[in-house]
């Protein structure tokens, strides 16, 4: 502990253990130089008049600073790393210092704001390209939906006329003749078609059979259990929309087909009736769904791959701003609660007298202006000591 004559100034240093022989709350000493009583609290500050606190605990006077206190010599003051204070120790700044407060306010704040702000414009992206090449694919499969019920209707209107104007040709004769096979047969898109189809007619014992279609090998056969196996586990959704056209009417739907490679993909049947007095035939036209939305799959793949892009770029500004954001705290929080510290400590060696230690900080900001207020206060109380000393 260290003890400072508020009289001439002199300072002593004590051990504190040597208080504990002495009963009550507070010891009185006095100068081994002027004489002077300064009271001692065991846990507060040094006091020159005793108290009301005091005065229940007052104790004979120790008969001199010499038995009780050591004088020592003021050793040089420079800037050390580490200064050791008397009567206060320094409050540590805990787990959560200043500069872990800066850490929390302008990078991990920050950075959380930036994550959840990317996050947020992320998803929304993602939603808007989705809803964008949703919305054109839907707008795409409307078009070719209407463009194969057009092309059934336009087709059994061309049939419907050929037929008029040829009585004579019978149903057995229609693929094998040239110009009206031309007419009832026509491609549609990449690798749609279409063809004729006879509605069932139990009182003759006829069943759905093909008058007209690409595939010779199923022209005129009456098996509907051929069409089954061909079909299998889709053969359903097919009779679906054919049995939708049965009393000559138009009928649309989705069914699946099985292609020779095994593959299973999604086609769109349109059905037309041919408008003939006692001639039960319907016009088919059927495509692939993927011949028309394929371009739409590829925008948005595009659309995805975008939004990959853009994710990847957002992470690499974040990683990037955490990086040189943490950089930056890092060198000027270490710089500024270094000068705190100092000054910390500087303040607290002029609190139990060393007015000899020396403010070595220079910086233009708030911390230089402290820094020189400590400096004019060492001052102030240097000059008011040398003032009592000289009055002795």
């Amino acid at each position: 502990m260290t003890v400072i004559c508020e009289e001439c100034g002199k300072v002593y240093h004590i051990d504190p253990d040597k208080l504990d022989q002495y009963k009550g709350k507070s010891v009185r000493v006095r100068c081994g130089e002027c004489g002077h009583v300064t009271q001692i609290s065991k846990l507060i500050e040094a006091t020159e008049e005793p108290t009301d606190d005091f005065a229940a605990a007052d104790v004979p006077s120790m008969p001199s600073m010499e038995p009780d206190l050591e004088e020592r010599e003021e050793e040089p003051v420079g800037r050390p790393d580490s200064i050791s204070v008397g009567t206060t120790d320094i409050r540590t700044s805990g787990w959560l210092g200043l500069r872990g407060k800066m850490m929390i306010l302008f990078l991990v704040l920050p950075i959380l704001l930036m994550a959840v702000s990317g996050y947020i414009s992320q998803q929304q992206l993602n939603k808007l390209a989705n809803e964008i090449t949703d919305d054109s694919t839907a707008l795409v499969l409307e078009e070719g939906k209407e463009k194969l019920m057009q092309k059934a209707r336009d087709v059994a209107l061309q049939a419907e006329i050929y037929l008029r104007n040829h009585p004579d040709l019978v149903r057995e004769d229609f693929f094998y003749d040239p110009e009206f096979s031309g007419i009832a047969v026509q491609s549609v898109g990449q690798s749609g078609y279409t063809c004729i189809i006879q509605q069932p007619e139990p009182d003759k014992g006829q069943n759905w059979t093909l008058w007209a279609h690409p595939n010779p090998n199923i022209v005129g056969i009456d098996d509907i259990d051929m069409l089954r196996k061909a079909l299998g586990p889709y053969f359903s959704p097919f009779m679906e929309v054919l049995s939708a056209s049965q009393g000559m009417k138009e009928a649309e739907g989705f069914y699946r087909w099985k292609d020779p490679d095994g593959k299973i993909r999604e086609k769109y049947m349109a059905v037309s009736p041919i408008q003939l007095e006692g001639m039960p035939f319907l016009l088919m036209s059927t495509a692939y769904i993927d011949e028309f939305t394929g371009k739409t799959e590829i925008l948005k793949n595009r659309a995805k791959k975008l939004a990959e892009d853009t994710m990847n770029i957002n992470f690499g500004i974040l990683i990037g701003a955490i990086v040189l954001i943490g950089l930056i705290i890092t060198i000027y929080g270490y710089r500024l609660t270094r000068n705190i510290q100092y000054l910390t400590e500087a303040a607290d060696r002029i609190s139990v007298g060393d007015l000899e230690a020396e403010i070595d900080v220079y910086s233009k900001d708030e911390i230089g202006n402290l820094a020189d207020a400590i400096s004019r206060m060492q001052d102030s109380l240097r000059f008011s000591i040398e003032r009592l000393r000289r009055r002795r």
